[in-house]
């Protein structure tokens, strides 16, 4: 998976001073949250060890923890919750960071985000029985005129969606895929390193996936995406605890172990 290149931020040289500023602003591990959608390798849920206790883990996770430790500073209790109640429970202060903010959803006015410490690329599927001669997005544009199915969530509208013709309730893939085979969507939209690490782990979505009538292709117009981390304002040290992650992303990337972390 390419990565993003990341901004030369200084390591912090006192680490330890601002372990101890932060630790005394909170007085207990930070607060973090994800999508509760599924999203590998970034983060999903799976079962760990002989017990079979389903727990969450994914390379943001790893990331997450090993910024923290850098920084530190105990290891965060994750949520998975609705999307868009993430972001706004982070923006009021109600939790701490934000996890996997895609590069076009970044608003300065109102977090402080990371450096990218992965990128993603969109593609979108739909019926051949529809479009039996050519895919049927040719331009950014085009994608206004046509029903887009994302999962429960998704920001389509930053892709170029029109907000009255999309379909964000999915759950998984598998039900947004059947919206696609089924008419319901003319489009489903998502990105290509989830759409590939899930079917690897799951037989019957890749028979869905790889079905006869349906297609995929890339979505025009689109550059690379990064995946962020976005820390709410209220957080007192919130800027020195950006450097940290920018130093700890930076480095991962430099060392190559930031493939080795990768689920």
């Amino acid at each position: 998976m390419r990565r993003v290149p990341t901004l030369d931020t200084p390591a912090l040289p006192l680490a330890a001073a601002m372990a101890m500023a932060m630790a005394g602003a909170h007085g207990q591990p930070l607060r973090a949250c994800a999508s509760d959608a599924d999203f590998p390798p970034y983060v999903f849920t799976a079962s760990s060890g002989e017990s079979g206790v389903a727990q969450d883990t994914g390379l943001a996770i790893n990331v997450l923890q090993r910024a923290l430790r850098r920084a530190g500073l105990e290891p965060a209790a994750v949520q998975r919750l609705p999307w868009k109640r993430c972001r706004e429970m982070v923006a009021h202060g109600q939790l701490d960071i934000a996890i996997d903010v895609p590069t076009r959803e970044l608003d300065p006015a109102r977090f402080l985000a990371t450096d990218a410490y992965a990128t993603v690329h969109h593609l979108y599927f739909y019926s051949r029985r529809k479009h039996p001669d050519a895919a049927p997005l040719r331009s950014p544009d085009d994608l206004k005129r046509f029903r887009a199915c994302g999962l429960f969530g998704s920001n389509l509208t930053a892709l170029g969606a029109a907000p009255s013709r999309q379909d964000t309730g999915a759950k998984n893939v598998r039900s947004a895929i059947a919206k696609v085979a089924e008419d319901r969507c003319d489009v489903f939209i998502e990105f290509k390193e989830v759409i590939d690490n899930l079917s690897q782990r799951d037989a019957a979505l890749r028979d869905a996936i790889n079905q006869p009538g349906l297609a995929r292709a890339e979505l025009p117009g689109e550059a690379p995406a990064g995946l962020h981390f976005e820390f709410t304002p209220a957080t007192k040290d919130g800027v020195a605890l950006r450097q940290s992650f920018n130093a700890t992303i930076r480095d991962l990337t430099r060392n190559g172990e930031m493939e080795r972390m990768t689920p």
